[in-house]
């Protein structure tokens, strides 16, 4: 087999861990692909494309800040890289065609349900591109969705912009249901982020069932202040890694399938594989 050259590009770059990731299932499965970072410009961003629908590049993840405008410069999308107006994956089909995909949508969706997470009703704290990313997922479970955020007209915009879910006003987050589910999309919490306190008492004054989870697509660092409320109160408190390894493996099986055929599956060796080398490099990093 011939070797194939896969890249993640952003900027910055230097952090990602999508390299640690697929190296680790290129090994497991005894392939020769490379897999690199690229730091790519706004003005470098089209070449960059180009090489892909050329063949010198066989695959693509794409970051912060190219994702919306990389999903332009396709010539095809998915229908929930459509959905959330943003895409991380790209690669080209057996007519030539750049297809734009997320895969942020499964991860999310695999993560919940290898957890065992299985909502019925989700409260969504953020407005942001993760925000919308994480709505269009509820929306593919069938999840009764609310949708809050500080600037209730910007929850108002996402949960029409995604024909999903009801904004729940900020300052009215104690009223209605309980909820089974409380996802924190926002960067809150985050290691170089704004801090958590406010997102951490959402969950403080939300209604929850006995058995609500909480959810938080931040990974670094493992334990935000969302989730340390979430677990001091007793609840579950479940981190964003296995989201990031799950939305990777998908890109993997998009960029391994055969021209023309269905995305392979990503057996459960591989993406093991893939989460211990992303917590090994977490750890090294902390160390």
């Amino acid at each position: 087999m011939s070797p194939k050259r896969f890249y993640v590009i952003g900027d910055p770059i230097a952090h990602s861990l999508s390299p640690v990731m697929h190296r680790a299932a290129f090994r497991v499965l005894d392939l020769p692909h490379t897999y690199e970072t690229m730091l790519v410009t706004a003005a470098q961003l089209p070449g960059v494309l180009d090489r892909v629908r050329r063949g010198d590049i066989h695959g693509l993840n794409v970051t912060v800040p190219h994702k919306v405008e990389a999903m332009r410069l396709c010539d095809v999308l998915s229908d929930e890289a459509h959905a959330v107006g943003a895409v991380n994956t790209l690669h080209v089909d057996a007519t030539g065609r750049l297809v734009g995909s997320n895969t942020d949508c499964d991860g999310l969706r695999a993560d919940l349900a290898g957890e065992g997470v299985r909502p019925k009703r989700v409260l969504l704290l953020g407005t942001g591109g993760a925000a919308r990313a994480a709505a269009v997922a509820m929306r593919g479970l069938g999840a009764e969705l609310g949708i809050a955020g500080r600037d209730d007209a910007a929850a108002r915009a996402l949960a029409h912009a995604v024909g999903a879910g009801v904004a729940v006003p900020w300052s009215t987050l104690t009223a209605g249901d309980p909820w089974d589910l409380v996802i924190n999309a926002t960067s809150a919490g985050m290691e170089g982020g704004p801090d958590g306190a406010a997102i951490a008492d959402a969950w403080a004054r939300a209604p929850r069932t006995a058995d609500a989870v909480a959810y938080d697509l931040v990974y670094r660092p493992a334990v935000t202040p969302f989730l340390a409320r979430a677990a001091a109160d007793g609840a579950r408190a479940i981190g964003g890694l296995g989201m990031l390894v799950e939305q990777g493996a998908r890109a993997l099986s998009i960029f391994l399938a055969p021209p023309a055929q269905p995305a392979r599956p990503i057996e459960p060796a591989v993406r093991r594989a893939m989460r211990e080398a992303v917590e090994a490099a977490l750890g090294a990093r902390q160390g």
